[in-house]
Parts: structure tokens; C-alpha cells; sequence
């Protein structure tokens, strides 16, 4: 029996940010701001497997050339300035388990946080 719990590291980049277009994009010391994000993910031993939810083909687009895993993309009414946190975790949980994958936690890493410790 494996008591080991799986954990899925979830990225969420949304495309239409208000106050800074294209935030999760934008280049921050020559690197987009997301990567700083995916960077911290490849140090961490915890995480089972990473993914990037986004609703927007540029943003998937950069991450895919970055390494970043991307396996769908998100519905745009999940993109929306009051779309709870929640539903974008309960689709990307759907969605994973699509493909016979489930998790027992999930750990939102917020693109727009670039800086953290592990």
C-alpha cells in the first residue's frame, strides 16, 4: 500500500490581467515572470507533478517553450476577474483526472510571486 500522498503544484496565469497586461508574461530580468515560479518548482521535492492553467494560447505557448507542462487549456468563464480560486483547482482536478491522474493536495503557486524560498 502506498501511503505516500500525491501532490499537484498548480500554476494559474490567466491572460486578461487589468492592471498589468500580459503580467504572468512579462519579461522581469530578461526571463518571463512565470518562470521565476517554474524555477522554485523544479527545486522542490514535494510536488508529484507541476501543470500550468491558463485560458490564453501565448501564455501556454511561452510556457510550452520553457519546459513547462501545459496538458489543457482553461475555459475562458474560469478567467474572469471574480472567478474563485477554487473552480480554477476543481477544473484542473477534472481535468487531470481525464487523464487517469488524481491528487490528494493541491499546492497553488502563484505566477505573480517570483520570489520564494522552498
Amino acid at each position: 500500500m502506498n501511503l505516500k500522498k500525491r501532490i499537484l503544484g498548480l500554476i494559474p496565469a490567466r491572460g486578461g490581467s487589468k492592471g498589468i497586461p500580459q503580467k504572468n508574461i512579462r519579461l522581469l530580468n530578461d526571463k518571463p515572470l512565470i518562470w521565476y515560479t517554474y524555477d522554485s518548482v523544479l527545486q522542490s521535492e514535494y510536488l508529484t507533478r507541476t501543470i500550468v492553467s491558463t485560458d490564453n494560447i501565448k501564455i501556454k505557448g511561452i510556457c510550452d517553450n520553457l519546459g513547462m507542462d501545459v496538458p489543457f487549456l482553461r475555459p475562458s468563464y474560469l478567467a474572469e476577474d471574480n472567478t474563485p480560486t477554487i473552480s480554477v483547482i476543481l477544473h484542473a482536478l477534472d481535468e487531470m483526472e481525464k487523464m487517469d491522474e488524481n491528487y490528494d493536495i493541491v499546492c497553488i503557486l502563484q505566477p505573480t510571486v517570483p520570489f520564494r524560498d522552498e
